[in-house]
C-alpha cells in the first residue's frame, strides 16, 4: 500500500519542523534567522509562549535561583505573626510563585513589595505593620559543593510597611 502525504499532514509536519527549529535556536542560544520586522515579533511571541526560547538552562549558573517570600506582621496589641502567603488553591500558588520570579527585576521590587504588603493587611486586618522578606537560595559552584559547601538562603530584600490610618473627613467634604 502506498501512502501519500495529504495537505493537512504536510502542514502539520511543516509546523512541527518550524517549532523544532525554534526550540533548537533557543537551546543553542542562536538568534532567530533573518526574519522581517513583521514576522519577528510573531516568531518571538510564539517561542516565548511555548517555551521554545527558554534556553533549557536546567543547571547552574543558567538556572535562576529559588526565591521565597515571607511576611512578619505585628498585630494591634504587639503580637508577632508570620504568613508565608500560601493558598489551598494550587493555581493561586503558581501565580504567587510567578510573582516571586518577577521579583528578580529590580524595577518591579518595590511595587511588588507594596502590593504584597497590601494583601497582608487585607488578610490580617488587625496588623499594624508588615515586614516583607525575600530570600534567594545561593547555590555553590560544583567545586565548592564537592568541598562540602551547601546551598544557603540569604536575604535579598527587606521592607517594612506601616498601616496608614485614613484621614477623617469632615461632614460636607467630598472626595474625588
Amino acid at each position: 500500500m502506498r501512502h501519500t502525504l495529504t495537505p493537512r499532514h504536510g502542514l502539520l509536519t511543516g509546523l512541527a519542523a518550524v517549532h523544532l527549529l525554534l526550540v533548537a535556536c533557543g537551546a543553542f542560544h542562536v538568534p532567530f534567522l533573518q526574519l522581517t520586522d513583521t514576522v519577528r515579533p510573531w516568531a518571538q511571541g510564539y517561542a516565548h509562549w511555548t517555551g521554545a526560547s527558554s534556553g533549557f538552562s536546567f543547571f547552574a549558573p543558567g538556572v535562576s535561583p529559588a526565591v521565597k517570600v515571607a511576611f512578619d506582621l505585628e498585630g494591634a496589641s504587639g503580637e508577632q505573626l508570620h504568613d508565608d502567603f500560601r493558598s489551598d488553591n494550587s493555581a493561586v500558588n503558581v501565580r504567587i510563585h510567578s510573582m516571586m520570579l518577577r521579583f528578580g527585576l529590580p524595577d518591579s521590587r518595590d511595587a511588588l513589595a507594596r502590593a504584597w504588603a497590601a494583601a497582608m493587611f487585607g488578610r490580617h486586618p488587625g496588623a499594624r505593620s508588615v515586614t516583607v522578606r525575600v530570600e534567594s537560595l545561593q547555590l555553590p559552584s560544583m567545586e565548592a559543593h564537592l568541598r562540602g559547601e551547601r546551598p544557603v538562603w540569604s536575604e535579598a530584600y527587606r521592607a517594612v510597611f506601616e498601616r496608614r490610618v485614613p484621614a477623617a473627613f469632615s461632614a460636607g467634604e467630598v472626595t474625588r
